[in-house]
């Protein structure tokens, strides 16, 4: 075969081979890109008709918020954005029932993620909600913190921020959902739901009648429940899971060199405080054993830099905080979390508590 007939043959065979790529993502879309009545939308719809759902895997948070935020049809009065660390912040722990309430919390929550979701909260209700809670981890002030999945709502982000007046606007790739299609990378996350998902049909979800299951749940208000074995830990092995925390490489708290983002955060906290929103700061508690020793360590020492930042910056506003990185002012122990970073239930209800008669 001639030179030309093999580079004809090999053009063909890498045409048909994209073209599939691109069918198989279309198809199946895990993350919705493109699909108007794809799972996600449908896991939303039922979060915001008050429905609890599990199994959902490898899927892009970011997007779920937005499409949740879309679905609700109630007005909300308070709602509390952060990372893991304060996804499990219930209604229940300090609101009545007849207040609206929304967790909006994604993992590893960045400055960006605050503004995006807020803004994705105005674009649905043409307003802003009365009261905020912002879960405020470290790493929010790290220039090196990692944390760029708030890319997935980089047109709100930008939206905000040209709303509070901001010149300094992040220039990013493309985000074009239906260059998605032809990207290997999304082939490999579709496989990855298909693997996870055959035996339920490729459903993506479940509805669920009760908290009082083995798996990891969403409940109506945005929160989170983690599967029992972090429900009901076994001390011992939270401390042994603690300590490990504090070796190799912190989360989003590495190469920490100054705090950063100090003047758009606080840009930040002024525009909400102007129109007329209710901001607190909420500080969640590490395990006193991971505490100990981070706090100890030079290169760790942004947790106590942010958290005297914070109440200097709450002080100024007026601003309620709640809680703090240090375990040990409330009396927390290792008993009250189920790894180094994450508290259960019991300390939201007992740091929130001030708020219940609200």
């Amino acid at each position: 075969m001639s030179s030309k007939k093999w580079l004809k043959l090999w053009v063909l065979i890498f045409s048909i081979s994209i073209l599939l790529v691109a069918l198989f993502n279309y198809k199946i879309d895990s993350l919705g890109l493109v699909a108007k009545k794809g799972y996600l939308d449908l896991a939303a719809k039922a979060l915001a008709n008050g429905k609890i759902i599990s199994g959902l895997n490898n899927f892009d948070e970011r997007l779920f918020r937005k499409k949740i935020i879309e679905n609700i049809n109630y007005e909300i009065e308070w709602i509390a954005i952060g990372s893991s660390r304060t996804m499990q912040l219930r209604k229940r722990m300090f609101l009545k029932k007849d207040v609206g309430f929304q967790n909006y919390s994604v993992s590893g929550a960045s400055l960006e993620d605050y503004m995006a979701l807020i803004q994705a909260h105005y674009n649905k209700f043409n307003s802003y909600p009365q009261n905020i809670i912002l879960g405020i981890d470290p790493w929010i002030f790290n220039r090196h913190n990692g944390q760029n999945r708030f890319l997935t709502l980089e047109d709100e982000y930008n939206q905000f921020l040209s709303i509070l007046g901001h010149d300094n606007k992040k220039q990013h790739e493309s985000t074009n959902n239906y260059k998605k299609l032809f990207s290997v990378e999304y082939f490999i996350e579709n496989l990855k739901f298909v693997k996870n998902n055959f035996d339920s049909g490729l459903k993506g979800f479940e509805i669920v009648t009760s908290i009082d299951i083995d798996t990891q749940l969403r409940e109506p208000d945005g929160s989170i429940q983690y599967p029992l074995k972090s429900r009901f830990p076994d001390s011992n092995e939270v401390k042994k899971s603690a300590i490990q925390y504090t070796k190799g490489s912190v989360y989003s708290l590495e190469r920490f060199d100054r705090i950063n983002n100090k003047k758009l955060f606080n840009h930040f906290v002024k525009f909400l405080q102007q129109n007329k929103i209710t901001v607190y700061f909420y500080l969640p508690p590490y395990n006193p054993y991971t505490y100990d020793i981070l706090v100890e360590k030079k290169e760790y020492q942004i947790i106590n830099e942010v958290e005297l930042f914070l109440s200097s910056l709450a002080n100024k506003y007026n601003i309620k905080i709640i809680g703090s990185y240090n375990p040990h002012k409330y009396g927390f122990t290792n008993e009250d979390f189920f790894d180094g970073m994450h508290s259960l239930d019991s300390v939201y209800i007992i740091l929130f508590k001030d708020l219940i008669a609200i």
